[in-house]
């Protein structure tokens, strides 16, 4: 068996709840599976994680309605991990 291969991945990620837009960056192990296959487990700040798009909650509001970006795609601008949400507004009636 081979080593695994690892592949750094950054994910954005945005709220539809609170509109936070943040990235996490993850881990790809890709190894062989001891029977002709591929298999790849992920790790995300050093422990063993589910993929990225599994169930991520919004580390502002932890709301779950939360929308995985491609990695490689941008937040929208303006918006870093530790700055206030952009709250959209009411409509009125």
């Amino acid at each position: 068996m081979r080593e695994p291969h690892i592949i750094l991945q950054t994910w954005p990620f945005n709220c539809l709840t609170c509109q936070h837009a943040w990235e996490s960056v993850y881990e790809a192990w890709h190894a062989d599976d001891g029977h002709g296959g591929q298999v790849v487990t992920w790790r995300h700040k050093g422990t063993a994680s589910m993929p990225p798009w599994i169930d991520p909650s919004c580390p502002f509001c932890s709301s779950l309605r939360v929308k995985t970006l491609p990695p490689g795609t941008r937040p929208p601008a303006g918006e870093e991990e530790n700055e206030a949400p952009i709250v959209p507004r009411q409509r009125r009636p």
